[in-house]
């Protein structure tokens, strides 16, 4: 009899279930799903070939003298900026300038021996025609003279010698730059042969990355491309260069072509031994459509993402373009300004109703800082 009581009452519910307080038939809710969207934007789209480097100096320098001698002043120390021509350092003066007064008496004391072989020559040639003089002589007089003339040219070469190393004595710098190492102090012994490094000069005003890239970009990379680069040091910043060589000899151990990228570096915040990230821009489409890469749904070959329309999921197929990460360019299946699901697509069928709860008009930040 129970069971018979139970049976019973289960019918009756079914019978009621779809009613409502008066009898009346209810039909269940459709649901709907909260989710974030953004709008498909449209910009430029570019590949990129990545690769790492160490920053360079533009140039540098170790400085040594071109005479031996004692130093005698240091004008700079390390960290000191330079500019062309400014005195680094300064070897012993007096003992180039007592050589230097020597080889000025040496040239007067020939000049005035070719002066007086001169004036015999000119009585002797006199005498000779006359035929006072036999040609013998007047030949051994005119030999004297030549000698008397090469003593004078030896000595003014001397002369200019012991000037150039009297100048030669004051070390200055070649280029612009920063002392970045002083490897040597006063009353020290610095030698021309073989060299003494006394200071080690740097210019940053520029600075260049050598990297390397492999076999099948380098037909991507040319003289004058644009190059972003990202430090470890500045965090959130990138800087822009530009390639000024391309090795044609590949490097047979790494399989890969050295290249070369020169940054301007007018603040010297950039600095030799920085360790680089550095992307070089392979192809590009400008004004394309764009969205976030993480919003397709892909499917074998086949490629989707929810777009709302009228309130509803709607499944769209796409095809894709260049990959600039984290964005993909849109070649197909989009326009601008459709509005696509970014969180919550994987829970999502077609045509289900969804409400945007968050809408992002400047695509969902998808850009990196470039």
């Amino acid at each position: 009899m129970k069971t018979w009581i139970l049976i019973f009452f289960l019918g009756v519910m079914s019978a009621l279930g779809g009613c409502g307080p008066n009898g009346a038939e209810t039909t269940p809710k459709e649901p709907v799903i909260s989710v974030m969207a953004t709008k498909v934007q449209r910009g430029n789209v570019s590949a990129y070939i990545y690769t790492t480097g160490t920053i360079f100096p533009h140039q540098e320098a170790m400085i040594n003298p071109k005479i031996s001698g004692r130093i005698e002043k240091l004008y700079v120390d390390e960290g000191d900026r330079v500019t062309k021509g400014e005195p680094l350092a300064e070897l012993e003066q007096e003992r180039l300038q007592i050589l230097v007064k020597e080889a000025e008496a040496s040239l007067q004391e020939a000049q005035a021996h070719l002066k007086n072989i001169e004036a015999t020559w000119q009585r002797n040639q006199r005498l000779f025609k006359e035929g006072v003089v036999d040609s013998q002589r007047f030949d051994d007089i005119a030999t004297e003279k030549d000698l008397a003339k090469a003593r004078v040219q030896r000595a003014q070469a001397a002369l200019e010698k012991m000037q150039k190393d009297l100048r030669d004595s004051v070390i200055r710098a070649p280029f612009d730059g920063f002392i970045v190492e002083k490897l040597m102090n006063q009353g020290e012994m610095a030698t021309a042969r073989p060299p003494s490094s006394i200071f080690h000069l740097v210019d940053t005003s520029r600075v260049k990355i050598e990297c390397g890239i492999t076999e099948e970009k380098k037909t991507s990379v040319s003289i004058g491309k644009k190059a972003v680069i990202v430090l470890d040091a500045y965090p959130g910043e990138a800087f822009t260069g530009n390639v000024t060589t391309v090795n044609p000899k590949v490097d047979i151990d790494s399989r890969t072509f050295k290249i070369k990228i020169e940054i301007p570096n007018h603040d010297f915040r950039l600095e030799a031994g920085m360790f680089a990230r550095i992307r070089i821009i392979e192809r590009e489409s400008k004004d394309t459509l764009f969205i976030p890469q993480r919003v397709i749904i892909e499917q074998g070959q086949t490629k989707k993402v929810f777009v709302v329309e009228d309130g509803r999921a709607k499944e769209t197929t796409i095809t894709t373009g260049i990959i600039d990460h984290p964005i993909v360019e849109v070649t197909g299946g989009l326009k601008q300004g459709d509005v696509i699901v970014t969180e919550g697509f994987y829970a999502l069928k077609n045509g289900i109703k969804v409400v945007v709860k968050q809408l992002s008009e400047q695509g969902d930040s998808m850009r990196e800082p470039t």
